[in-house]
C-alpha cells in the first residue's frame, strides 16, 4: 500500500480497496459506558464532561458511548452535561447511549437527557 491507498483524518481511517472503492474505519470508543463496568471504577458527572471532550477534540474518535440508559441519576445528570457540552460545540451527533428493548422507556430517557443517538441492545 502506498501513502496515496489511505488517509488518516482524525482517528477515521479512509482505504481504496481492491476495486478502487473507498472503505472507511471509524473508531468508537466506549471508555464512558463500559469502563465504568470494571471494578473499582467510577466517575464523576465532571469527569465524564472532562473525558467527552477530550475523546472528541483531542483524540479526535468519531464517536463516543456515553452511558446505558436507565442506570441511575447521577448518569441521567453527567448525560445532560455532555450533551449540553457536545450541542454548543457541534458534537451532538458523536455522542451515542446504549439503549434497550423496553418500549420507550430507554429513548424517552435518553431524549430527556438530550441524547440524539442511540445503540440499541437487543437479546
Amino acid at each position: 500500500m502506498t501513502s496515496q491507498d489511505k488517509t488518516v483524518s482524525g482517528s477515521s481511517l479512509s482505504r481504496r480497496g481492491a476495486g478502487g472503492e473507498t472503505r472507511y474505519i471509524e473508531i468508537m470508543d466506549t471508555t464512558l459506558r463500559d469502563g465504568e463496568q470494571t471494578s473499582g471504577v467510577s466517575f464523576s458527572a465532571s469527569e465524564k464532561l472532562t473525558i467527552a471532550q477530550l475523546l472528541l477534540t483531542e483524540v479526535k474518535v468519531d464517536r463516543i458511548e456515553i452511558a446505558s440508559a436507565r442506570v441511575s441519576e447521577g448518569e441521567f445528570d453527567a448525560v445532560k452535561k455532555i450533551t449540553a457540552w457536545a450541542k454548543a460545540n457541534g458534537f451532538l451527533n458523536k455522542v451515542e447511549v446504549l439503549t434497550f428493548v423496553d418500549g420507550d422507556t430507554s429513548i424517552d430517557w435518553m431524549q430527556k437527557a438530550g441524547a440524539k443517538v442511540m445503540n440499541l441492545l437487543t437479546k
